[in-house]
């Protein structure tokens, strides 16, 4: 629909016609994620079984593989059949504590204390946007322009549902 707005009272009117639009919106949105969870529900019981079979399924089969690693991959890590290639792999490279006493606080102050390994220790610094958003009434311009910032805001243009107007439907309105 292409609204011709000429009037205060034909923009109320197209105001309204927006406003029963997003009304619409709303109930069509809840109405399909109603649908959509009830989907999500049937099939869950039969998703949730058939990965546990998969699941048990993968044991079984490395279970085997594990045990007769030496006469099932003699000459390569892996195995090619019509439907799947399977096997061994590496990992790749992670890093890890050398044992399970070190802990992660403690490998970053020796990186540190180590002059070849700062290299090695990240440190994010940002900005507390929201702590300088709640000081802005105390943060002088000097300080402002010391920082290099500014506090701003934009204009935007907005059309939002009336609480009482939102719980009406629809077919309340046509009436």
């Amino acid at each position: 629909m292409n609204l011709k707005i000429t009037s205060p009272e034909s923009l109320d009117t197209a105001v309204a016609a927006v406003v029963r639009k997003r009304i619409e919106l709303t109930t069509l949105k809840a109405a399909k994620d109603t649908e959509v969870a009830a989907v999500e529900k049937q099939h869950q019981a039969g998703i949730t079984k058939k990965e546990a079979e998969i699941t048990l399924d993968e044991e079984t089969i490395l279970a085997f593989c594990a045990a007769n690693r030496g006469g099932l991959f003699t000459d390569k890590k892996s195995r090619e059949t019509s439907l799947a290639v399977f096997g061994f792999e590496m990992t790749p490279h992670r890093v890890e504590t050398a044992n399970k006493k070190i802990k992660w606080a403690d490998v970053i102050k020796r990186a540190v204390k180590a002059s070849w390994s700062k290299v090695y220790v990240r440190a994010k610094l940002s900005l507390d946007k929201d702590a300088l958003l709640a000081d802005r009434e105390t943060l002088t311009p000097e300080k402002q322009t010391a920082l290099g910032i500014q506090f701003c805001q934009d204009e935007q243009f907005f059309i939002r549902p009336k609480p009482e107007t939102a719980a009406e439907t629809p077919a309340q309105e046509a009436a």
